[in-house]
């Protein structure tokens, strides 16, 4: 009986690991260059591979009660409905992977998601530095922004983030002296070649969480007071970046200088605001980035369509784009797993949901799995993040 199971457990995590490599590579290739040379709704032939080995999985391999069943079903129904409505299918591909991690290890997931995100990343990188496909540069204020085969300067520097973030939890935040060097050259990088503060900003913010995380494992109390603030950082997240938008105004002198700081990112959230409705199930957002091949042609004013309008807060493109339902419960399952985490004495996660959280107020990756591989935390074994109980 226990070699059954172990073998089952097994061949289970293969099956999602390979179903979620699958889905995160063609993720990570749609954000670049290479993405002008799929075909239209390449999504639907991924999904259509994913999907059967994801239901596999969760049918053959995992046990629920009845009651648990049809709450995953309703929640299936709800989200292909949502995903409908909204024009993103690859919602329902998110939601069956995060039901399918459970009792796969995290950390396994981590380490797939750094093995295959390195590997297209550094393919897509050496892409455009032979010209295979453009390295996109946009001008501004006097400063070259290189996007290195990603489709825009501030999505390769989210992809680096996220890499370290990825990096912290497989090293599950033990850092050596080199491991800090990376960060911090990290930083330099993205910000000399992409001009990216804010996510130069970010890494930094990451590096301190990470000592502070050193802190804990030394056993210095005052420092867990930060782990469990970190409980809220989704939460508070949401709240500043929807009421800041939607409270915006030019006329408020201290608004208008932080919608500066923050690149218009306050102005066209209030934008949307005034354009989209709320609704449960969600609606079809039109957006015009600056990002891929069509954006850069706007942006250097070869092809004039339409004025920009970007949704750059996750926050906010989730509650418009999904819907309320979707928003709601991406927020309690979140916060319900920091504080989970926190009192089975797993600081390392909950710190590092607190930089997406952060992340999330001026990128729109919360749920893109090529940038944050986290929201398949939330169901999944945890177990090895955590620290020993002390003597």
């Amino acid at each position: 009986m226990v070699m059954k199971s172990t073998n089952s457990r097994v061949t289970a995590t293969g099956l999602y690991l390979s179903a979620f490599s699958l889905f995160f590579c063609y993720a990570f290739f749609a954000t670049s260059m290479y993405n002008d040379a799929l075909p239209p709704r390449f999504e639907l032939v991924v999904l259509a591979v994913v999907v059967p080995l994801l239901l596999t999985k969760i049918v053959a391999f995992d046990r629920y009660s009845m009651g648990q069943w049809l709450i995953m079903l309703t929640g299936l129904v709800l989200v292909a409905w949502t995903a409908r409505t909204a024009g993103r299918y690859v919602l329902i591909g998110v939601y069956l992977l995060v039901i399918g991690a459970r009792q796969v290890s995290f950390e396994k997931i981590a380490k797939t998601a750094l093995l295959v995100g390195l590997a297209t990343f550094i393919l897509i990188f050496v892409s455009a530095y032979v010209d295979l496909i453009p390295n996109l540069r946009y001008l501004r204020a006097g400063t070259y922004r290189n996007s290195f085969g990603i489709q825009y300067p501030t999505d390769f520097a989210a992809h680096v983030l996220y890499l370290l973030l990825t990096y912290a939890a497989v090293k599950k935040g033990r850092f050596q002296w080199f491991d800090w060097l990376i960060n911090l050259f990290a930083a330099w990088f993205v910000w000399h070649y992409c001009d990216a503060r804010l996510d130069t900003v970010l890494i930094g913010i990451l590096l301190v969480l990470l000592a502070v995380y050193w802190l804990i494992q030394k056993g210095i109390k005052p420092a867990l007071l930060v782990s469990w603030l970190s409980v809220g950082a989704m939460a508070i997240g949401a709240a500043l970046s929807l009421g800041l938008s939607y409270f915006y105004s030019p006329k408020i002198k201290w608004l208008e200088e932080l919608n500066h700081l923050l690149s218009a990112r306050l102005r066209l959230g209030r934008t949307a605001f005034d354009r989209y409705d709320l609704h449960w199930f969600g609606q079809v957002i039109e957006t015009t980035g600056w990002g891929g091949t069509l954006g850069f042609k706007q942006f250097t004013g070869k092809l004039v369509t339409k004025e920009y309008f970007f949704i750059d807060s996750a926050y906010l493109s989730v509650l418009l784009s999904f819907g309320l339902l979707v928003a709601l419960a991406l927020l309690v399952g979140y916060t319900w797993f920091a504080w989970r985490e926190v009192r089975r004495r797993d600081y390392l996660l909950p710190l590092l949901i607190a930089v997406t959280a952060i992340s999330c107020i001026i990128d729109q990756h919360l749920l893109d799995i090529s940038y944050n591989i986290f929201v398949l935390a939330l169901l999944a074994d945890t177990e090895s993040f955590r620290l020993p109980e002390s003597g």
